[in-house]
């Protein structure tokens, strides 16, 4: 099925639901393990210019490159669990309010179906909304774990406080979630600000910078990170913001940065990341504007959605860490 594009419903356009799942708008009496959204928003850019808004239509495309069996886990991943996918948001240009507060809302119904959600946005000020309506639902404590090349703590720019250079900082605020339960992999380069640096070391946040990374390896790294990030045994919130990847690999995204994760180091990041489960999870930053002409960022971050809901399948049907059989 994955193999035939043109025999797969349509949600919109040209655009089918990710990974040919059954596409349902409504989740009114909907029971799943796992719900795609879209949240084609980007309020502000800081560099390149909009294009996250596209990623939701373009990240599905890709995804009917991955059917439900995985080589890797010798599995059918949806043989164990349902997903579905509920469309996109219908965000309001220049409202960054109420736009997340729909995302807000929409994030509410999904976890009200007893399903995990999984966002593509969208710039990365909109996985603030996503993990307060998660935090809002499942209580706290609740931890963080995050793959970026930018600490993300800005209290504002440009005077709004909701950008895709505040999440983290927005996250922190958050009753829910103790900045010591959150855990960033990846920061790295010229780009961060220098008053992030003292910042979070007197928020309590841990940081494993690229370089960390470089010499101790994903697996150690992200397998310390997720004690950090799992306040008693609970399941953290995911997100990958894809400039953590070199841009040889993901070079469609708003803020690039030379010297990041391979396409393989994020891929097993992801799973160790998702393996006992997630409480949500996102990537955010793809620009498919400024992505090569055959997709290579949105095919992986297609790639590393697949790669989360095999984790819930895995759980399942027992077979966690099949992967990493020699």
């Amino acid at each position: 099925m994955a193999l035939s594009p043109n025999d797969i419903p349509k949600m919109f356009g040209d655009v089918p639901p990710f990974m040919a799942v059954e596409h349902q708008p409504s989740l009114a009496g909907e029971t799943a393990d796992a719900v795609v959204v879209g949240m084609p928003y980007d309020g502000i850019a800081t560099f390149r210019g909009g294009a996250t808004r596209r990623a939701p239509q373009e990240i599905r495309k890709f995804s009917l490159l991955f059917g439900s069996y995985h080589f890797d886990w010798d599995m059918h991943a949806l043989d164990h669990v349902r997903v579905l996918d509920c469309g996109d948001v219908d965000v309001v240009p220049g409202d960054t309010p109420e736009s997340y507060r729909r995302l807000e809302t929409r994030i509410g119904e999904i976890q009200g179906a007893g399903a995990r959600s999984m966002m593509m946005g969208g710039d990365h000020g909109v996985t603030y909304p996503a993990v307060k309506a998660v935090a809002e639902h499942v209580g706290g404590p609740l931890g963080f774990l995050l793959f970026d090349t930018h600490l993300d703590l800005c209290e504002s720019f440009n005077e709004d406080r909701l950008t895709r250079a505040s999440p983290v900082m927005r996250i922190c605020e958050l009753p829910q979630v103790d900045p010591k339960h959150i855990a960033i992999i990846g920061p790295k380069g010229p780009r961060n600000l220098p008053e992030w640096t003292p910042l979070y070391k007197e928020l309590g946040i841990t940081v494993y910078s690229d370089r960390t990374v470089q010499k101790r390896g994903i697996e150690a790294v992200v397998e310390e990170a997720l004690e950090i990030a799992s306040p008693q045994g609970r399941p953290p919130y995911v997100s990958v913001d894809i400039d953590v990847i070199d841009p040889a690999y993901a070079p469609g995204t708003n803020s690039i940065e030379p010297g990041g994760f391979t396409s393989r180091e994020i891929i097993n990041g992801v799973r160790l990341a998702c393996e006992n489960g997630f409480a949500g999870f996102d990537v955010v930053e793809v620009s498919p504007d400024f992505d090569s002409n055959s997709g290579t960022t949105s095919t992986l971050a297609a790639r590393l959605m697949v790669e989360a809901v095999c984790c819930l399948a895995a759980r399942k049907a027992g077979c966690v860490r099949s992967w990493d059989a020699t």
